[in-house]
This record gives structure tokens, sequence and C-alpha cells, in this order.
């Protein structure tokens, strides 16, 4: 600073470059402080004022080179691209291997990174080639020329299914088990959906908080009876719905197919009524009175039998039936 033009040179605050030491430095302003910072001989400065010389020539880095041109190019004439060079700056769309590249322009950093994408793409789609091209030799269907390229690639001694060939040679041999009636061995991931009906573990233990299907119709029986009967209803229910398509787990050639039942599934029952906390619908309820819940309950389809003809409301048709 000893052939400094100006008498008291400081930075003018809001200067975003780097003043040497200056983030160590505190208690002063800004200007006295970088000015103080400026002139001390004991400071780190660098040897000119201006790092990068306005005279200097362009660095190449920040023009694309003549082979990542003629990459692109021919990118363009094997491909409808949609980057093409120039890629203009400010496109907000993804540029691969943009990331990558540092201390360029955008253009420059751009080109860069798509013509090593293309790079990458031209590898693969040589190997691709090559993986075809020996497939077709292997087959027999190919015509093999001693070039060196083909007599460098990796072929096999063998045809895929595996022939017998001379008695000399020992094999496996193939032997037919018979099927087996011993119990399935299933891990700690089987879900007790797909168990067989017999096995102990077919239920669902307390504080399952998920679906339990055909478990809603019941009631009055232990949580395990409860859940091993409806997980049993479920299989078999599946399991002769989707018995062509879709297997349950459980052995196709077993013969017994039950049924599910059917009575779990009634709401309205012919020997007894319904439960005093049922809050659905009952045909004929509203027009029965004098009886308890379970009595007017009872058989409620018989009413529906009885006033299924009727073009008037029952009460105007004043039947006198015993339902």
């Amino acid at each position: 600073m000893d052939n400094s033009m100006t008498p008291e040179p400081h930075l003018v605050p809001g200067y975003t470059g780097h003043c040497p030491e200056n983030r160590d430095r505190v208690g002063k302003t800004y200007g006295r402080q970088t000015h103080t910072l400026l002139i001390d001989p004991c400071s780190n400065h660098a040897p000119e004022l201006i790092l990068a010389p306005i005279d200097a020539k362009p660095d190449n880095k920040d023009y694309p080179t003549q082979s990542e041109l003629k990459i692109l190019h021919d990118r363009k004439e094997f491909v409808d691209p949609v980057y093409q060079h120039p890629i203009i700056p400010g496109y907000a769309g993804f540029v691969p291997n943009m990331f990558k590249q540092t201390g360029k322009r955008y253009v420059a950093a751009a080109t860069a990174g798509v013509a090593q994408h293309e790079t990458l793409m031209q590898l693969y789609r040589c190997e691709k080639r090559t993986l075809r091209h020996r497939d077709l030799l292997e087959s027999g269907r190919g015509l093999f020329e001693h070039k060196w390229n083909e007599r460098l690639l990796p072929q096999s001694t063998y045809r895929a299914p595996l022939l017998p060939v001379t008695r000399i040679c020992k094999g496996n041999k193939d032997e037919k088990c018979p099927p087996t009636t011993e119990k399935l061995c299933y891990s700690k991931f089987t879900t007790p959906h797909f168990l067989d009906d017999d096995d102990a573990d077919k239920f669902i233990i307390k504080g399952y908080a998920a679906h339990i299907p055909m478990a809603m119709t019941r009631f009055g029986e232990p949580s395990k009876v409860l859940t091993h009967n409806a997980l049993c209803s479920f299989s078999d229910y599946m399991y002769k719905k989707k018995r062509d398509s879709w297997c349950c787990g459980q052995d196709l050639t077993t013969p017994a197919i039950k049924c599910p039942p059917v009575g779990h599934f009634i709401i309205y029952h012919n020997n007894h009524g319904m439960h005093p906390t049922y809050a659905g619908h009952v045909p004929g309820h509203n027009y029965k009175f004098g009886r308890s819940f379970e009595k007017t309950t009872y058989h409620a389809k018989r009413w529906l039998e009885v006033h299924q003809d009727l073009t008037v409301l029952p009460e105007i048709a004043k039947l006198d039936l015993e339902y």
C-alpha cells in the first residue's frame, strides 16, 4: 500500500468481497476496521490489488470444448434431443451432471454435463449390442466371423437346458419324491389367516386392532375360539371362491371344501327373536305392541311374506293374522 493513490484507503460498507482478517477483528466500524487492515503490513495481503488481471485471455473452462460440441452434434443426429447447444441460461429444468460442474459459466457447465451423460449412454448402448450379438452367436442363428472383437467375446461351452450325454458322465438322478402328508412348516412371518384349520396357532391374539374377517357376526365365544372359527370360515370361503386363480396357503389337492357357515350371516332368525340391543331395522316392528322386543322380532321375515302383495298401508288393510 506504499503507492496507494487514496490517502485513507478503506472498503465501503456493503462490500461483499473478501477482506483479509476482517472477521477476526471487532470493536470498530467497517470503514475504520478495513482501513487499518489495508495499511497494516502484518496482515496477509495479496501480491496484487486486482487478483484477476483485466487483460487476461479467457480460459477454455468457460467455453465448451470441440469434443463436447461434437458429442452433442452426434446426439442430435441420433435422437430427437431435448438439450441442444447452446442451453440458454435461466433454464429451470433438469440438466444431467450439472451439479458436478464448478467454476464454469452456465452454458459451458450444461454442455459438459450433457456430454458426459451422452458418453455414458453410448457405453451402455455398446455393451447392450455386444450382449445381443453374443447371445445370437451362442444360439447358432448368427454367422460367426473370426474377427478380433468376436474372438474376445466370453462364450459358454454349454446350452440350456442341459442334455444327458454319455453314461460315463455322472449326474444327479432325477427322483420324483411322493407328496408327503406332514404338516407344513410355517415361519413366524406367516399370517394366521392362511394356516391350516387344525393348527392350534390359527387365532388372533388379544389387542389386535385391525380387521378380523367374518368376526363381526360372531359373539358369545371366547376370543381365541371366536377368532379361530372366523379365520377358518374366511380361509374356507376364499378357498372355495378362488380355487383356480388364487391359493390361500392350503393344499390344492384337498377334496374337502367347506362352504361358509350361512347361519352366521342370517339377521332375522326363525327360532328366536332379535337381541334387545339391536338398533337396526326389523320388518313390521312399528305395527306391533304389547309384547317384548324378542317376541315382536320373532320370525320377522314372516311379516314380509304376509304383506308382500298389499297395495295399501297395513293399518288400512286391517289384516288379523298371527305372525
